[in-house]
């Protein structure tokens, strides 16, 4: 994975001897009125453009498959308006629980061939069911836990794959062929299982930051496994713990206190941590953050705080 040193167009315009796409994904609203909206898509592009990704278990709706849109075929450009307008899009859409720009793709493979393959891809992470592994934030965790050569395997033939990541910089995939068989870690398989609570917490981190660090995935990502190891038996109690140790910008769960409170949670299962911690000393808060206590920390519904690390 990395960052293309050219603008999108210019990138996707360097593989000029390559089949160049857009890859949308219809399930994600799009306001009438917007230029990268399907339907405006067909008047400016052309219906013949369009390619639908036959996803297994949406063929009964095929409307609500993936679509592949034709940027240019090989020796030809691609439109420079219609590509930024759809980075601009992508690049607002980040942190959103669906998104509908599913990135830039050059490969050598024609347009059927292609939305096959896409397809395909999609039953290679497991065997028992379908997975999008187009999705931008997908793809993002995966080149963060997968081994560089399966990422690469997995992603063959795609030369390029450009994607905007949570943080709204442009990063690349790459795919090659490689010979080895591996799989995916127990540790990848369990962030990727853990993809919609770690998106929620980016989400909700990035309401107290201004803007979110280079490294808010992976930051995200340990501190909603790490907030398993707790063992507390509700969602929403992992979650606060999780969100607070992001924005403190601390382990919460090395301070005596917190540790008494969630030993209590764990022996008791009608017990909720974010209704005992009302009752933890301030003193506390000030040891775990000198700046001073998060408001409505019983909730862990809004903080005020913007001095995220």
């Amino acid at each position: 994975m990395n960052a293309p040193d050219m603008s999108l167009p210019d990138s996707l315009n360097a593989r000029y001897d390559e089949y160049r796409y857009l890859l949308l994904d219809p399930i994600k609203p799009v306001a009438p009125w917007s230029p990268v909206n399907v339907d405006n898509l067909y008047q400016t592009a052309g219906r013949e453009a369009f390619s639908i990704v036959p996803r297994h278990d949406l063929a009964w709706s095929p409307e609500h498959c993936p679509q592949l849109l034709l940027l240019a075929p090989p020796q030809a450009s691609c439109d420079a308006i219609l590509v930024q307008n759809s980075e601009i899009y992508s690049r607002n859409e980040v942190l959103h629980e669906k998104r509908y720009i599913c990135g830039w793709l050059s490969s050598p493979l024609p347009p059927k061939e292609m939305a096959n393959w896409l397809a395909e891809l999609c039953t290679r992470l497991t065997t028992d069911s379908v997975v999008p592994v187009y999705e931008p934030f997908r793809l993002e965790l995966l080149s963060m836990v997968a081994e560089p050569a399966l990422l690469a395997s997995l992603l063959a033939p795609v030369n390029a794959w450009h994607i905007a990541s949570v943080t709204g910089k442009l990063i690349t995939l790459r795919g090659e062929q490689q010979s080895n068989g591996s799989r995916l870690s127990w540790r990848a398989e369990l962030v990727l299982n853990n993809i919609h609570p770690i998106r929620l917490l980016l989400s909700e981190w990035e309401k107290q930051c201004a803007v979110l660090s280079e490294n808010a995935v992976s930051l995200a990502t340990d501190a909603w496994i790490t907030s398993g190891e707790s063992k507390l038996h509700h969602f929403n109690d992992r979650f606060f713990l999780a969100l607070n140790n992001l924005i403190l910008g601390v382990d919460m769960t090395q301070h005596p206190a917190i540790q008494t409170l969630l030993q209590q949670v764990a022996d008791n299962p009608g017990l909720y941590f974010t209704q005992v911690i009302e009752n933890i000393d301030d003193s506390a808060w000030q040891a775990l953050h000198p700046a001073g206590p998060l408001t409505e920390r019983s909730s862990g519904d809004e903080y005020q705080r913007t001095d995220c690390p």
